[in-house]
This record gives C-alpha cells, structure tokens and sequence, in this order.
C-alpha cells in the first residue's frame, strides 16, 4: 500500500449486499387500485368511442350466430310451404329451439362489452319475427329480416360494420359487393340450415372452432 491508501485498490470495495425491503401492504393494494383503475379507464375511453362512433360489427342467423337445424326442421315437417307467411311464423316462433353457437356468440359478446354494436341479419320474412327478436334479445344489439340479397346488401352498406361473419355463401357475397370485409363461420356438422356453403371460396377467413354448438 502506497500513498495511505488503506486499500489495496484504487477504489474502496463496494457494500454488502442488501436485499430490497419488501413493500408495505399498503403500498402494494395501492399498486393494485392504480392498475385496475388504469385498465378501467381504458376500457371507458374505449367503450365512449365505439358507442359515438357508432362502431359496429355484422353476423348472420342462421348458421352463423346460431344452429337453427331444429327450427327448419319443425317449420319443414309442418307441410308448410316455404315462403308462405304462415311457414315464417312458424320458422321464426320456433327460435327457442335454435342453439347459440359457442365461438360466435363470445365474439359478439366480446364486442359489445368494448362498446361496438352487433348486428344480425335474417335471411327471412318477418313474420313472427318478433318472437324470435325477443327470444334473442340479450345479444344482438340489433335483429334485421333480410329475406332477399339486396336487402342484406343495402343494409351492410349502410352501417358500414368491421366485417360481416356468415356460413353462406350468399351473404359473404352481398358483403364483398358492399365492401366489408368478409369472415366465415363453419358450419356445424350434420346441420340442415339453407344456404350454398364453400369455405374459402371468396378467399375469406375462416374463424376457428366456429362449427361447434
């Protein structure tokens, strides 16, 4: 050692290790309030511009949102001739019977817990469709009867939604023409909802696990 350096470096060692104190309880539920009101806040901010905006995304009825196998089925069996207004009534009074799709129903949900409205679409009368509207209420922000193609095609084009997901080909074609963008949803197997059914024919996406019910 030269110089009085006590040490044999030219600087002192450092300190001990010290490990960190642990916080507070207090200190760490006020870490927890702050996340929880920042993720709040988010979603609020969120939820306020989807619902001024009018932020919307679109869905068919039959085969999309639900499997309406047994109400066709029951409207089919009656003897009822379709596109009578009694075979309607019947169709759309038997919605009780139609099971919610797993996948597309979470997707609607999800959509409406951000603010964004959902829109379905029936590619039927609205005979009756009342029942069916109130059977379904709790979801759909909005039930419209599309019975012919155009109507389907006025109506995307008009509320302009994120996309439009359908089983049918027929709709994804009214939703290209409209310019939204189309996704399909499976069909659920051994199903005998109408409607041509070619997946990928459109170059569309297909949403996964949609064909379970």
């Amino acid at each position: 050692m030269t110089g009085g350096n006590q040490y044999p470096y030219p600087y002192p060692p450092y300190p001990p290790y010290q490990p960190p104190k642990e916080k507070s309880f207090f200190s760490r539920l006020f870490f927890k309030i702050k996340i929880t009101v920042s993720i709040i806040s988010l979603w609020a901010l969120c939820y306020s511009i989807n619902s001024i905006m009018k932020n919307s995304i679109a869905i068919e009825y039959d085969g999309g949102l639900a499997d309406s196998t047994k109400s066709w089925a029951a409207a089919q069996e009656s003897g009822l001739k379709q596109g009578n207004s009694k075979f309607w009534e019947m169709l759309n009074a038997s919605a009780e019977k139609d099971l919610a799709k797993p996948v597309p129903s979470l997707m609607c949900l999800a959509a409406k817990t951000m603010g964004i409205r959902v829109i379905v679409l029936c590619d039927r009368e609205n005979y009756g469709g009342d029942i069916l509207k109130n059977t379904w209420k709790r979801l759909p922000s909005e039930i419209y009867f599309t019975p012919e193609p155009n109507d389907k095609y006025i109506l995307l084009e008009k509320e302009k939604p994120f996309f439009f997901a359908a089983s049918s080909d027929e709709g994804l074609a009214q939703a290209m023409k409209a310019g939204i963008r189309p996704l399909r949803i499976k069909k659920a197997e051994q199903t005998k909802v109408p409607g041509t059914y070619t997946p990928g024919k459109f170059g569309e996406k297909l949403i996964p696990f949609s064909h379970l019910k």
